[in-house]
């Protein structure tokens, strides 16, 4: 368990699995997301079941002294040799637009600079999503690159913008 500023990070449980599966499976959530298929239940518990197995990827339930699940956070393509991870987390709907994310983004940029001393932490969000990329930039994240026109979405195609925040931008910024 990792707490930081009023929240807990605590590994996925397979209690956690029907929820994080509602959660993905929301269009205000896959709207944002490349892929808009549905999951279904068989398919979440075999996804849950190989990830002991995996070492590229971390997922965990994010919590606090009022809700046992806010959202998820999702931690893959962790490249140990260049010290680098892709991140990303989704909050439930009902919590959205309460400092949530703002928050979320904080501990993970601590979890991944001081405790697993990464140098690079880089997402990917459609450019659709404004007020996500609002966030990632108030947290420090620049754009470093687009796939441009790589999603199809809502009957035309969307780029998606691929940000990033290095480990010196993130201790000047924490500095001041």
């Amino acid at each position: 368990m990792f707490p930081h500023n009023g929240l807990c990070f605590r590994v996925v449980e397979e209690s956690d699995l029907e929820r994080m599966r509602q959660l993905r499976n929301d269009p205000a959530t896959w709207i944002h997301l490349t892929d808009p298929y549905a999951i279904m239940a068989e398919a979440q518990r075999r996804w849950f079941a190989a990830l002991a197995s995996r070492t590229d990827r971390m997922y965990f339930v994010v919590c606090d002294d009022e809700h046992d699940f806010i959202g998820i956070v999702r931690m893959d393509e962790y490249d140990r040799l260049h010290r680098s991870i892709r991140v990303g987390a989704d909050v439930v709907p009902e919590l959205r637009g309460k400092g949530y994310g703002r928050r979320i983004y904080e501990a993970v940029k601590k979890y991944c600079f001081d405790v697993l001393n990464l140098h690079r932490v880089w997402l990917a969000v459609l450019d659709t999503n404004q007020h996500a990329i609002r966030l990632y930039e108030k947290q420090g994240f620049q754009v470093e690159g687009r796939y441009r026109e790589a999603i199809f979405r809502d009957g035309r195609y969307h780029d998606y913008i691929l940000m990033s925040i290095l480990e010196e931008e993130y201790r000047r910024d924490s500095i001041v």
